[in-house]
């Protein structure tokens, strides 16, 4: 069972650009994205299901959350968008894009995978223990975010954007965080990716050790839709740690699809 999320909008016209957050993050890490792209088409960043006032799925599943992406673009009248997805937003993009590939105008995935760490169990298990353990310490997730955040984010990140990454995490209920991050560990869509029949733009940051740019650019080699690009001294966060280079570098991939940007 699906359900309409939040979200924030910018602009009007054009092949919409719904952008789809992380893990840590709520609809507002894209406030860089929605003023830029905002100038020239509809540009609209959800909150995903269980986060901030999104309401939560019946059952956390990628079915579930891919479906509430195009309950979203139903509500908003969109019949095909440029699906942009970051970390565990590019999981929902390409789960999205396998159940509703007629939706979808392009992707750009940023800083995710098709498969998400290793498939022994025994590894999940350690990795979900350690993510737990971590949050121990703090009744809100948003006491946990600013230590989260330095390990995500380049030191050289502009304070003023570090607040809004540290404001987007506020509103993220920790119990939803954890559950997600239990979902995090059951992706797999290796053979899917294979398949994907639109444009794709893989995203990395030089110094993001979550998604290395080395995985990314072996998963271009997959699919000859896709190309690689390395964002030079960024980290997992591109899009907020430097807003005008992932901006372009996006801006770039849309045009060359002949679009409006």
């Amino acid at each position: 069972m699906s359900t309409l999320p939040t979200w924030l909008a910018s602009g009007q016209g054009g092949v919409p650009l719904v952008l789809l957050h992380g893990m840590g993050s709520t609809a507002s890490i894209w406030l860089p994205q929605l003023e830029h792209f905002g100038g020239k088409r509809l540009s609209v960043a959800w909150t995903m299901p269980g986060y901030g006032r999104s309401p939560a799925l019946p059952a956390l599943s990628w079915q579930g959350l891919a479906d509430s992406v195009g309950v979203l673009l139903d509500a908003l009248h969109i019949d095909r968008a440029h699906i942009l997805g970051h970390s565990i937003g590019g999981m929902v993009a390409q789960e999205f894009y396998r159940r509703h590939p007629e939706r979808v105008e392009s992707l750009i995935l940023s800083a995710t995978s098709s498969a998400f760490g290793s498939t022994d169990a025994a590894w999940k298990e350690e990795f979900l223990r350690q993510r737990t353990d971590a949050m121990r310490p703090y009744q809100h997730f948003a006491e946990a975010a600013p230590a989260l955040l330095n390990g995500l984010m380049s030191p050289d990140t502009p304070a003023a954007l570090r607040a809004l990454a540290e404001l987007s995490a506020s509103g993220i209920d920790k119990q939803r965080y954890l559950e997600a991050m239990r979902l995090l560990v059951t992706f797999d869509r290796r053979s899917d990716f294979r398949n994907i029949d639109v444009p794709v733009l893989l995203l990395a940051g030089e110094h993001d050790t979550q998604a290395p740019p080395k995985g990314m650019n072996r998963l271009a080699q997959d699919n000859a839709n896709a190309r690689f690009q390395q964002l030079p001294g960024l980290s997992h966060m591109a899009n907020i740690e430097s807003p005008n280079a992932f901006n372009q570098a996006v801006e770039a991939f849309l045009a060359a699809q002949h679009q409006v940007v």
